[in-house]
């Protein structure tokens, strides 16, 4: 197994390499006394195992370690440290071990069965023969995920996500799903925004921490996609947020939105039950009640595509029909006062007086504001 040891004392560096080997099994591939030189060859190295010490100046271990699997995700943590009481916090961040100095060997030959036990499970779950990693991520030969080589297994769980309105993500039981922090929503939408497509990581920090200095951004970043996979993996989701080349994407392939439904009712026009089922989907702007500035442009061009489609579809549309898409235009476009009158005449069309009398009675009521 292939493993890095980051600790900002070289000694201890030397006597846990040195207690590896007389472990066997473990090809030591690094060796680093800063988490950023780590974090900066980890995507290279691709180790399978990560020994980190805690106390660490700058960025301590468990900080490093959302930062190190952001990069590598497939890898597994090891603590080791010489303090006790962050025991409780290192497992938070899902480690598979925690070794204290001076590290004795039996526990460290614990905890590397303990890997290769997790292993052993994952590959069964695989299939005999593939690696857990290749069967869930699409990696290539490189070691890197291939955004054209993306096919979410057979039984991955469908997540439902609306993104008309507010932005809301349900589990495959319906479940409404709650987001770590505000940032780590706000980068899943992000990432899903831009259906599949690798986005540079200095594209993100500039997007979602454009107030925060380059190193502060970056830990966020990595704390954010920490909290994104954790989420999406207890969902059974898997990983499903893939790095390479210093860019990120999202394999939305088990993902199902509202809008998708929308865009595919609208290729057809919105004709007839089309019609009114788009008006229903409608139910606000794209991710309009979170305020994402990077969303606008789409927003923008979304709405006024949808407006054009609705007032198409009233030339063939039958008088119910009408009465829902001149409701929803009338939503989107209080201000243009044809769309009353027509409301009025459809009203009357259907024997409903009543009907076209209100619809007169608030076109005039809008001329008056």
């Amino acid at each position: 197994m292939r493993a890095i040891l980051i600790d900002d004392e070289e000694i201890a560096l030397d006597v846990l390499e040195i207690k590896l080997n007389e472990a066997g099994g473990v090809d030591v591939v690094g060796k680093f006394q800063r988490v950023a030189d780590a974090i900066s060859q980890c995507g290279a190295l691709q180790p399978e195992l990560l020994f980190l010490d805690i106390e660490m100046p700058g960025m301590n271990g468990l900080e490093a370690a959302a930062a190190l699997r952001a990069v590598c995700p497939d890898a597994e943590v090891i603590y080791v440290t010489a303090y006790h009481h962050y025991a409780v916090d290192a497992f938070g961040t899902e480690a598979i071990g925690y070794l204290l100095k001076p590290v004795a060997k039996d526990k460290l030959l614990q905890a590397l069965s303990r890997y290769e036990s997790l292993r052993a499970r994952l590959r069964d779950r695989s299939g005999a023969g593939q690696e857990p990693s290749g069967a869930t991520t699409g990696r290539t030969g490189t070691g890197q995920a291939s955004p054209l080589d993306l096919v979410p297994p057979p039984d991955s769980p469908t997540l439902s996500l609306k993104v008309l309105g507010s932005m809301e993500l349900y589990g495959g039981d319906g479940r409404l799903l709650t987001w770590r922090t505000r940032k780590t929503k706000e980068l899943f939408a992000y990432l899903w925004h831009h259906r599949g497509r690798p986005v540079y990581k200095y594209a993100i920090l500039e997007h979602l921490w454009p107030d925060d200095s380059a190193e502060r951004a970056q830990k966020l970043l990595h704390t954010s996609l920490y909290y994104l996979r954790s989420l999406l993996k207890a969902e059974g989701c898997g990983e499903i947020v893939h790095y390479g080349d210093e860019r990120y994407w999202l394999d939305a392939g088990g993902i199902r939105s509202d809008l998708e439904e929308l865009l595919e009712r609208s290729k057809t026009g919105l004709e007839g039950e089309a019609g009114q089922d788009a008006a229903g989907l409608y139910r606000g702007d794209y991710l309009e009640t979170e305020h994402y500035p990077w969303a606008d442009a789409y927003r923008i061009e979304l709405r006024s595509s949808f407006t054009a489609a609705l007032r198409a579809g009233l030339v063939q549309a039958g008088s119910a029909q009408r009465l829902a898409l001149l409701g929803k235009l009338i939503e989107l476009e209080p201000e243009h006062g044809p769309y009353y009158d027509l409301l009025a005449e459809s009203q009357e069309q259907m024997g409903h007086w009543s009907g076209a009398r209100q619809a007169l009675a608030l076109k005039e009521r809008m001329g008056r504001e």
